[in-house]
């Protein structure tokens, strides 16, 4: 496996939403000289905000640091495929590469069925998108954390 320090990072910040108890899905965005503009996980449950996605949160705070509401020439790398809503987010704020690690065939914007009434070629026109990286790695990060979760709602742990 080739080694990617960039998604090294973004599984960091997986693994720090799942000691939060948030999905362990962890976001890092790059300007164009390679300088890293913001690192980002989800935190839905700690902002009480279902739009707190990794992806949406590292790009409001790329935004605010270059203080542009868009990140042209920037590249984006996340953990889990985006979903919809996090993938309009990224196509919006005009990055220029999304790199994601594991296919999310339930959400993602790429293999599930929700963006049946527009094909995701043309939504993407603009951002060229690499996906499948790091995926055993990510998919145990993922597997373990809902395990644990399962365990805890059946009363195995409390």
């Amino acid at each position: 496996m080739i080694k990617d320090k960039n998604m090294e990072l973004a599984i960091k910040q997986a693994k720090k939403a799942a000691e939060r108890d948030e999905i362990p899905v962890g976001a890092i965005i790059k300007d164009s000289s390679g300088k890293i503009i913001a690192m980002e996980s989800n935190k839905t449950i700690e902002l009480c905000d279902p739009t707190a996605h990794a992806e949406i949160n590292a790009i409001r705070k790329a935004c605010r640091m270059r203080k542009d509401v868009y990140l042209s020439g920037c590249t984006i790398y996340v953990t889990l495929e985006p979903c919809s809503m996090c993938l309009a987010a990224i196509v919006n704020s005009r990055l220029k590469i999304l790199i994601y690690g594991l296919p999310s065939p339930k959400y993602g914007a790429f293999s599930s069925n929700h963006l049946a009434c527009q094909t995701t070629e043309g939504l993407v026109k603009n951002t060229e998108v690499y996906g499948g990286f790091y995926q055993s790695e990510i998919s145990k990060i993922m597997k373990d954390f809902f395990e644990d979760k399962r365990g805890r709602f059946n009363g195995n742990r409390y």
